[in-house]
């Protein structure tokens, strides 16, 4: 389960935009997670919870924005890859290139 570190590397991440930033606290953090990501949105959730324990960011909550990941076919068609198990919808190839849904990604944060 690489997600704890993957956490504790937005911690770091977390802490050097507060203090460049002035912030007193950081009270939500917005993340972008694609489905390609190599990234479980349920365990990074629990590692968050987790990690955070008596630190800055034990009452930081963590919301997942979850991005579908997209392929464009041979064909020229975009369809969801997972959705479709990696196979296009439209020509049943599965001759894509990813387009979307391999970014993680700290979309925004809301702090005081």
């Amino acid at each position: 389960m690489h997600e704890l570190g993957v956490v504790i590397g937005l911690f770091e991440t977390l802490r050097q935009i507060k203090e460049e930033q002035n912030l007193i606290e950081i009270k939500r953090v917005v993340l972008d997670v694609g489905e390609m990501s190599g990234i479980l949105p349920d365990y990074l959730s629990e590692c968050w919870k987790a990690a955070g324990l008596e630190t800055e960011f034990e009452k930081t909550t963590l919301s997942l924005n979850r991005i579908a990941a997209v392929g464009k076919c041979s064909c020229s068609k975009e369809f969801e890859l997972i959705k479709n198990s990696r196979i296009c919808p439209y020509c049943h190839k599965s001759d894509y290139t990813v387009i979307d849904g391999t970014q993680f990604e700290i979309n925004h944060i809301v702090a005081k």
